[in-house]
């Protein structure tokens, strides 16, 4: 069955929103990368928090791309309009 107008736009508005993901993933994971390059054996408490903090920013960057795919995977594949 071919798509219409609205499906269309649909699929693509959400596309958009899984580049956008990936590219807040991706950089999530080089600023907790770069975190633990910036860490030595002088480590400070606020040193070790910043890590902390990276480590944190990037699994939540994960969890929105992971949660965005699926959208994405149940409007593309199975055709599910998804709520918001």
């Amino acid at each position: 069955m071919p798509l219409d107008n609205a499906d269309s736009e649909l699929r693509e508005l959400w596309r958009k929103r899984v580049a956008a993901a990936a590219r807040a993933y991706e950089n999530a994971k080089l600023a907790a990368a770069g975190a633990m390059e910036r860490l030595s054996c002088h480590a400070t408490s606020q040193d070790i928090e910043a890590l902390t903090e990276a480590h944190r920013r990037e699994s939540a960057a994960l969890d929105e791309y992971m949660r965005i795919m699926r959208v994405f995977h149940q409007l593309a594949v199975e055709g599910e309009k998804p709520e918001s």
